[in-house]
């Protein structure tokens, strides 16, 4: 499993505690924008944490539906200054006007017309509870940024109890399109993986999972409605609050294999705020 060099850079700041302010010194990550140039034209700027540029720039390319794999890349290419992306395509290329991607939002796109752009999954992929709880242990024993200085978001593909790569970004999108360009980069297979993540599953980090053909995500924190929707729509099993041995499916029950005496199967249990489950802590 490849890591990239952290991404930090040192910066003073004023830290105040009980009625006294001094003068400190610490690392915080790096944000930048790195703009992603197709076929010689500004595609879109993307504010991201400055690693593993070539892998984001094919992994947003792919998750957007905008290539299909590298059989479609004649070249990609850091250009001097390290803050854009020269990506050659194979083929013409139409791009929208140059935008700058800084949240997840979907721009008005209806849970309608988002259900029909893709088909269900129809992995057999299966999951355990204790599976759950071993990955994203390993997650976060991987992330080794968020453990130094925070600030970040972590995510990795995994297959049974192994971690295939992890990668952290200021932004969480960013995280999932670099597993993206890793895979596709080095012939990995994203088909029938697990996608873990330490970020907020929003309708967008969905849509992305079901274009890379994960069927499993698993969150340490929350998924929003509409991505349930479409998690259910696309039989994608969703997990959320992933912390210990507790989570939440939101989606896609039946991918989880209760084991007998050890996993209790559910029964009902009525949750009123965050945390109050049975294992599952407040952060």
């Amino acid at each position: 499993m490849r890591k990239s060099k952290p991404s930090i850079r040192q910066d003073g700041y004023v830290i105040y505690r009980h009625g006294v302010g001094q003068h400190a010194e610490e690392a915080v990550p790096d944000e930048e924008q790195v703009v992603l140039y197709v076929n010689g034209a500004a595609l879109v700027g993307l504010m991201c944490t400055p690693t593993l540029l070539e892998e984001l720039a094919l992994g947003f390319l792919y998750n957007e539906g905008l290539i299909e794999g590298m059989e479609e890349v004649a070249d990609v290419r850091l250009c001097g200054s390290g803050r854009c992306v020269d990506v050659w395509l194979h083929k013409d290329l139409d791009p929208p006007k140059m935008r700058t991607i800084t949240s997840g939002c979907s721009g008005g796109t209806t849970f309608e017309t988002m259900r029909e752009e893709r088909e269900p999954l129809a992995s057999q992929v299966s999951i355990t509870p204790a599976q759950v709880a071993y990955l994203m242990q390993q997650l976060h024993g991987a992330a080794d940024l968020y453990c130094a200085i925070g600030g970040v978001h972590t995510s990795a593909l995994a297959e049974g109890d192994r971690l295939i790569q992890v990668v952290e970004d200021v932004g969480r999108h960013n995280t999932v399109d670099k597993l993206a360009g890793y895979c596709l980069r080095r012939e990995v297979p994203m088909q029938d993986r697990i996608l873990l993540t330490s970020g907020r599953v929003s309708s967008e980090m969905l849509t992305k999972a079901a274009r890379m053909g994960t069927p499993v995500v698993v969150s340490r924190t929350a998924s929003t409605s509409l991505a349930v929707d479409l998690a259910r729509a696309w039989n994608v099993t969703l997990i959320g609050y992933a912390r210990g041995r507790g989570f939440r499916v939101y989606a896609g029950e039946h991918r989880v294999r209760w084991n007998g005496t050890t996993d209790t199967p559910p029964t009902s249990l009525s949750v009123r705020h965050r945390g109050e489950a049975e294992g599952v802590e407040d952060p």
